[in-house]
């Protein structure tokens, strides 16, 4: 733990954005702030009432608080993050009382509605975790998670601190588990991400849970999936690490920085559509706008295979050579 807390004390959230918050962009091109996207989800899934309370667990630098805040300026709001070192910024977020530090166990109140907003991967026992959410919420009180989903996401496998791999099978079953029924779930309202909204049985009766997920609870197809990932990966390295020439990635991502570490000095320098990031550098390379892509250059594409395909015909008017992935 107490090598995790040195970690996250240095950690900067959206660093390839200057702290902005991710963008989320469709298969057409068109994007909007990641948060902005959950509360629109929300607030066809939840309708929620007018006013309430809610934990947001994780809460980073306060995008999604500010996102809820605008769109429910009734409720009262609190987030829970291991640093103080945004304090200042989340708590002059409007509804917003108060920034708890630390555990869970240091927050002593209860909410209507509490958040994990790429929270629950990082967490190695989700259900003992999600069981230990429901002491801190009122009758009725619902949850809100938004995760990876691993059968749509390849490159979700690489990143070393998800303990943790969700499917559209798998993860009610875990929300079941704990003591919860979902009300709503829905793959790909965020790209390659699932957003699921449960409500509190009420007990931990042992009736309406289960006190203990087997291997065969989950879904067989889960372990098949990611040793496809990883076969596809290996071959997306190696026909990438076969380009002669020096190159460029689109993208500044996870599956970007991957690559880019993979290949070293043969990447030059990064291509990203998020307004936030143009002009800004990403390991030591500069990240350009698509329209300002060097003539001839060679242009990795390190993303699913549909979406690369779908960005290159968007871009099919630069003058450069673009490597898309295997199918």
């Amino acid at each position: 733990m107490e090598e995790a807390n040195e970690i996250y004390a240095h950690y900067d959230i959206y660093s390839q954005g200057g702290g902005a918050e991710q963008t989320a962009f469709d298969a057409g091109g068109a994007s909007a702030a990641r948060s902005s996207k959950i509360v629109e989800w929300l607030a066809i899934a939840g309708k929620l009432p007018s006013i309430g309370k809610m934990l947001d667990i994780g809460c980073g630098n306060g995008a999604f608080l500010r996102a809820f805040s605008q769109s429910y300026p009734g409720w009262e709001l609190a987030g829970l993050e291991l640093s103080d070192r945004n304090r200042t910024t989340i708590e002059a977020i409007p509804g917003v009382t108060q920034l708890h530090i630390g555990a869970l166990t240091e927050v002593n109140q209860k909410f209507d509605l509490i958040v994990l907003i790429h929270a629950l991967e990082h967490i190695p026992d989700p259900v003992a975790y999600l069981r230990s959410l429901t002491g801190h919420l009122n009758p009725g009180g619902r949850l809100l998670i938004e995760v990876p989903d691993l059968t749509s996401s390849p490159f979700d496998i690489l990143i070393a601190d998800h303990t943790t791999h969700f499917t559209a099978a798998v993860l009610p079953r875990v929300i079941n588990a704990a003591g919860f029924t979902v009300q709503s779930l829905e793959s790909g309202f965020i790209p390659k991400e699932l957003s699921l909204l449960a409500q509190f049985c009420g007990d931990l009766a042992k009736d309406k849970i289960t006190d203990n997920l087997q291997t065969s609870d989950f879904d067989a197809d889960g372990g098949k999936k990611a040793a496809a990932h990883i076969a596809w990966l290996q071959a997306l390295y190696a026909q990438a690490s076969a380009e002669k020439n020096d190159c460029g990635i689109f993208g500044t991502s996870i599956s970007a920085t991957w690559l880019a570490a993979s290949l070293g000095d043969q990447v030059r320098f990064f291509i990203d559509e998020d307004a936030n990031r143009i002009g800004r550098s990403h390991m030591g390379r500069p990240i350009f706008s698509p329209a300002d892509t060097p003539q001839g250059s060679t242009l990795l594409v390190p993303l699913r295979a549909d979406i690369a395909q779908a960005i290159a015909r968007r871009f099919d008017q630069l003058e450069c050579r673009f490597v898309l992935p295997p199918a």
